[in-house]
């Protein structure tokens, strides 16, 4: 074989596989698209009659697929619930990732504008949003499954947050802190008729934001 047709030859593989490769990633995509919109479906079933109360067959029956199906996107009806819950509680890491901060904008500012885009998706259906936050609260299961999410989007929240830190340790206490302020917002929210999840939330990060002033002015 001449050097021209192995050359040839070695970039029609390569293209190949550059096609292959983009095709397993587009693939990829439209799978975790479809996950999370069945998730989303499936969580609605649960929240309505109850995670204990409905099996996975009855929840899949509910939103038009098999029991097959269900499982081949899902490990557990467990499973199925936490995927809807981390795509509802939107991607604080990457919204905080995308922004720039703003000229004399406080790291407290900064992290609850990272949470925006659940503020607004909670707006968007306030009573469903609240229904599925009672149906974790109510489910021992559910419960240590949100946390391990939590952990997970609190380290991920940390690295979006890095930029703006000192130190990474100081990008990981921010994360945590915002994460609870949040978590405890969504609390109040629930058990408190007439408010609302932004009046909650910023009211939540102004306290915050009163105590590290107080504390600076007694330094």
């Amino acid at each position: 074989m001449t050097s021209i047709k192995r050359l040839c030859l070695t970039s029609a593989l390569e293209s190949q596989s550059k096609i292959l490769a983009m095709g397993s990633v587009v693939r990829d995509r439209v799978r975790e698209k479809m996950k999370v919109e069945l998730a989303e479906q499936v969580y609605a079933v649960f929240a309505e009659r109850g995670l204990e109360n409905v099996t996975a067959q009855q929840a899949a029956q509910a939103i038009g697929i098999s029991r097959a199906t269900f499982f081949r996107y899902f490990s557990s009806k467990e499973d199925a619930v936490v995927t809807a819950l981390r795509s509802m509680t939107a991607h604080f890491s990457d919204m905080a990732s995308s922004m720039s901060s703003h000229p004399g904008e406080s790291l407290l500012e900064l992290l609850r504008r990272s949470f925006e885009s659940a503020v607004v998706f909670a707006e968007q259906d306030p009573v469903a949003m609240q229904g599925r936050i009672e149906l974790v609260r109510s489910t021992p299961a559910l419960r240590a499954s949100w946390q391990e999410s939590r952990r997970e989007q609190q380290v991920a929240l940390a690295q979006a947050l890095s930029p703006f830190c000192a130190n990474q340790r100081l990008a990981e206490t921010a994360a945590l802190l915002g994460l609870a302020l949040y978590d405890h917002a969504l609390i109040r929210w629930v058990g408190t008729a007439g408010s609302t999840l932004r009046e909650i939330l910023d009211e939540a990060f102004d306290f915050a934001a009163m105590i590290d002033d107080n504390w600076a002015e007694k330094r």
